[in-house]
């Protein structure tokens, strides 16, 4: 196994070389401490919400594995972030920012941190389960049996694999949980899954966002040291504070491989415009996007529930301002999805883009109006 790139995740269960699930959980817990997966249940903790992208919904699903509430942990954050060198070819593409990894990224108010890392074999990604316990897997979906674009299309994605197991008659499988749809989980055939994850995923004209980068035998390790807890009013504060600081605080000079903020979203904007009539250069604006779409939807849907069960009424206005956040990235997605049939497309990317410019600076307004009442935990 060789290390690789940026970010990381952690700990759950991972079932050795043997029949009996239960026995495998229980030396699993002796040497990892608390985990909360009993394989010998043959159910592993799923999430799923529908705006959200592969990379969410299995670092949600690891999150509930520990007991805590993906919706509180990954919606306290939402910003800006755009790589322009960046190639975005997968559904869970993101441009990293922490050198603790994409999840800390998506859960910079917990302690929770992810690597990526490479292998090549069966016997490499047991190393990894037995290591890390639950692992996030990527694949290509063409060599899964139970995705609809089996043996069809070619398209990268993520599950989670958080065992593996020898059959009585010594045949490999590992433990898939999927939840994207149509879902699934349960145990794979082991050549199934190494075959997917180390796909070359070659170009496919039926998927042309997610197609055309290998797949490389990657695996995101993910580590949670959060304790479950009831999420306050005093940590929704801070990070609403945390998020308006990064948005004024944002940067795009020739230096930062990451724009952020206000003045990355500018600039991004910008770029867009002056490639308003190259399709294939706002094809990528689909891919990119989801990540962007995504977080201000969790952080819209933390807003609105947690306004609603504690009387902050103010945090609706911020619930109300991420809708607009989301509705704005849906309509620039699918215009960079669409451009080479879009008439008018060189007057459509500047207003688009504008549009979506006002939705997060009327975001980044509400905050700070939130922030300037009273806070009460109730």
């Amino acid at each position: 196994m060789n290390s690789a790139s940026t970010t990381g995740a952690n700990s759950t269960n991972g079932m050795n070389g043997t029949t009996d699930a239960h026995d495998a959980h229980d030396a699993h817990d002796a040497r990892a401490g608390a985990v909360r997966w009993n394989g010998a249940t043959g159910t592993y903790p799923q999430w799923y919400e529908d705006p959200l992208s592969c990379l969410q919904t299995t670092l949600g699903s690891i999150l509930l594995e520990h007991g805590l509430q993906p919706v509180e942990v990954l919606g306290l954050a939402c910003e800006f972030a755009f790589a322009p060198e960046d190639v975005p070819r997968e559904e869970f593409y993101r441009p990293a920012l922490s050198d603790r990894g994409v999840a800390a990224d998506l859960c910079p108010y917990h302690d929770v941190e992810s690597a990526w890392t490479t292998g090549a074999d069966a016997d490499d990604l047991i190393g990894l389960i037995e290591q890390h316990g639950s692992v996030i897997v990527a694949v290509d979906n063409y060599h899964l049996p139970f995705r609809p674009a089996f043996h069809d299309v070619h398209a990268a994605h993520l599950v989670v694999v958080p065992a593996w197991r020898r059959t009585s008659d010594g045949a490999l499988e590992f433990y898939v949980s999927d939840v994207q749809p149509p879902r699934f989980q349960g145990w794979l055939a082991a050549e199934h899954l190494v075959a997917s994850w180390t796909s070359g995923n070659p170009s496919d004209s039926q998927d042309v966002f997610f197609s055309s980068r290998e797949i490389g035998g990657r695996v995101l390790t993910t580590t949670v040291r959060a304790r479950p807890g009831e999420l306050t009013g005093d940590q929704v504060a801070r990070a609403l504070r945390g998020n308006l600081d990064r948005w004024t605080g944002g940067t795009a000079g020739p230096a930062d491989r990451v724009r952020t903020g206000r003045a990355g979203l500018r600039d991004f904007v910008d770029r867009l415009a002056e490639h308003g009539g190259d399709p294939a250069e706002l094809r990528s604006v689909y891919t990119f996007g989801w990540a962007m779409q995504a977080q201000a939807f969790l952080h819209g849907r933390l807003a609105q529930e947690f306004a609603h069960r504690t009387k902050q009424n103010r945090l609706l206005d911020v619930a109300a301002s991420a809708d607009r956040v989301v509705s704005a990235w849906s309509n620039l997605r699918l215009l960079g999805a669409h451009a080479a049939q879009t008439a008018g497309i060189t007057e459509l990317v500047p207003r688009r883009g504008a549009e979506l410019v006002h939705a997060y600076e009327q975001l980044a307004a509400d905050w700070q109006h939130t922030l300037a009442t009273e806070w009460t935990d109730v």
